[in-house]
C-alpha cells in the first residue's frame, strides 16, 4: 500500500483587504455566498487552508474578483524553498 500523498494547501488569502476595499463586512459576504459566518471567519484568518473549489468560486463571484487575487496557493515544495 502506497503512503498518502500530502495535499497542497492555501498559503494565505487577501480576503480581509478585499473586504475593506469594497467596504463589505464579513457578515454581508457570508449572507451573499451562503457560507456560515464562522466558517468564513476561519477562512479569512487562515484557519481553513483547504477549502473546496465551489466555496472559493462563490467568494470570488460575490466579490467580483478573480480567485487568484483572493487566494494565494503554493505547492509544498515552494513553501519549503521560501522558508529556507
Amino acid at each position: 500500500m502506497l503512503p498518502k500523498k500530502a495535499k497542497d494547501k492555501l498559503h494565505s488569502n487577501n480576503l480581509l483587504q478585499i473586504l475593506k476595499q469594497q467596504e463589505m463586512t464579513q457578515q454581508e459576504l457570508a449572507d451573499i455566498t451562503g457560507i456560515g459566518k464562522t466558517h468564513l471567519t476561519k477562512i479569512i484568518k487562515g484557519q481553513r487552508r483547504c477549502i473546496s473549489l465551489p466555496i472559493a468560486i462563490n467568494i470570488a463571484r460575490a466579490l467580483n474578483v478573480p480567485i487568484e487575487q483572493i487566494f494565494i496557493y503554493r505547492k509544498r515544495e515552494e513553501v519549503k524553498n521560501v522558508n529556507k
